[in-house]
């Protein structure tokens, strides 16, 4: 039961990081199409060259949710997300959408890829932190105003 919570709170998490991507990856698609200066600036059609930007930066996000899910699972092992610090939080999300990006870039130095490649993967693992960040860090504020109350304490007679 317990494997199954924390399954689908793994999957919860990387919806919620694969959802503001999809949208990043719709603007990025019809900028690129728009300030191409060709039209089309491929063979492809509109929805086609939208299609290949929301699978890519889709997977762009639901690999980083995967990761931060596994990082916070591992690192924040016995707390619950309302115990945990904001800037815990928000250093976690920065780990966790930095990381596709630098995986990529790790990739592309052992199969040899072109220097010119890294400029793009650094500013995409810079705006990956940061919204990844900021997403996380809105979580964390959205459960502890959702947390119940705790009971308070009841005093106890001291023991002789």
């Amino acid at each position: 039961m317990i494997f199954s919570q924390q399954f689908r709170a793994l999957l919860k998490l990387a919806g919620l990081w694969t959802i503001p991507w999809l949208a990043i990856g719709v603007a990025v698609a019809v900028y690129r199409w728009v300030a191409s200066g060709e039209y089309p600036p491929t063979d492809q059609s509109l929805a086609g060259w939208i299609l290949t930007h929301v699978i890519g930066y889709g997977a762009l996000g639901l690999i980083s949710g995967l990761y931060l899910g596994l990082l916070l699972a591992r690192g924040e092992q016995r707390r619950r997300l309302e115990q945990v610090s904001t800037g815990r939080i928000a250093l976690w999300g920065a780990v966790g959408g930095a990381a596709p990006p630098v995986l990529f870039g790790a990739l592309g130095l052992i199969f040899g890829a072109p220097a010119v490649v890294y400029l793009p993967l650094v500013g995409l693992g810079l705006v990956s932190a940061a919204i990844s960040s900021s997403v996380a860090v809105s979580a964390l504020l959205a459960a502890k105003r959702r947390a119940l109350p705790q009971p308070p304490e009841t005093p106890t007679l001291p023991t002789r």
